[in-house]
């Protein structure tokens, strides 16, 4: 018996991390130059609950949720992760620190999930080859989006639930 590949468009989103709480008109550009039009923009909340990124990118940091108007098969999320990273070195800082300005956590969202690729291998993430590793952050049920066991702290709290249910469903609206 012969299988068929069968790949369903999913929601192109990113989790972006910056300083301040308002959108930084530069990172938007970036992210539109890299990945096309936003379809959404969320708003940015506090990342206040852990310490991890301010050695490299100091104090009063900020994260939210956007999407773009652009799909992309779910296999090709690695592609993606790939044209984060180099994003984000484009705004590193010149001094040979490297400390990033951004951090930019592309993903995708499909009718039931939130995934994220990483290059950090974990217990309950899936290895999706070429060095990267799949993370289902938040599962979505009974119309709202719940985060997994292991998700990241901001995820649990997820302040993102308003902004991602709107998305799902302008991404649905616009695959009909």
């Amino acid at each position: 018996m012969k299988a068929t590949h069968f790949s369903e468009p999913a929601q192109l989103i990113a989790f972006v991390l910056q300083k301040g709480p308002e959108w930084d008109p530069v990172v938007v550009n970036l992210l539109e130059s890299t990945w096309g039009p936003l379809r959404y923009k969320g708003k940015l909340f506090p990342f206040d609950k852990t310490d991890y990124y301010t050695p490299e990118m100091g104090d009063g940091l900020f994260r939210g949720v956007v999407s773009f108007e652009k799909c992309i098969p779910p296999e090709t999320i690695a592609q993606e992760k790939a044209r984060s990273n180099a994003l984000e070195l484009t705004t590193a800082s010149s001094d040979n620190s490297d400390h990033r300005h951004v951090n930019v956590d592309i993903g995708y969202m499909d009718l039931d999930k939130v995934v994220l690729p990483s290059y950090k291998r974990g217990p309950f993430k899936l290895y999706a080859g070429g060095g990267v590793w799949l993370d289902m952050l938040l599962t979505y049920a009974k119309g709202e989006f719940h985060p997994t066991a292991w998700a990241f702290e901001d995820f649990k709290r997820n302040p993102y639930q308003h902004d991602l249910q709107l998305i799902r469903e302008r991404w649905r609206k616009s695959a009909k």
